[in-house]
């Protein structure tokens, strides 16, 4: 459902402490599937999404995100680094200093997409 991504300015609606935000799509850090619940995430606050992972990665392809597990899609432009960790996969750290695992399934597209 395209309503819950209003592509004119890049938001995408998000709930906090039972208040609807629309927050722009250039401050997420990255969206997490946990315990069926769909979660994204900024510099300073985590929102509950309304769409599943698939839909929000749909409507996110073509703009600078990347799933990197079953269960996260990354912001590329808010990675710092990446480095290689064991059986295969990376380790990406934000621009936060936060780190997150690339499953390896997802390391060629990744490396792919950072040009490395």
């Amino acid at each position: 459902m395209i309503a819950n991504l209003a592509l004119i300015g890049y938001t995408i609606a998000g709930k906090k402490e039972g208040e609807t935000f629309f927050v722009p799509l250039k401050d997420i850090f990255y969206f997490e599937s946990v315990d069926g619940s769909i979660f994204f995430y900024t510099e300073e606050d985590t929102y509950e999404a309304a769409a599943r992972l698939y839909k929000i990665e749909e409507w996110v392809q073509n703009l600078k995100f990347a799933r990197i597990s079953k269960t996260v899609i990354v912001n590329l432009r808010k990675m710092q680094s990446i480095k290689q960790a064991e059986h295969s996969r990376l380790i990406a750290t934000l621009i936060n200093g936060e780190k997150i695992v690339v499953s390896r399934q997802y390391v060629p597209e990744i490396k792919k997409k950072l040009g490395v």
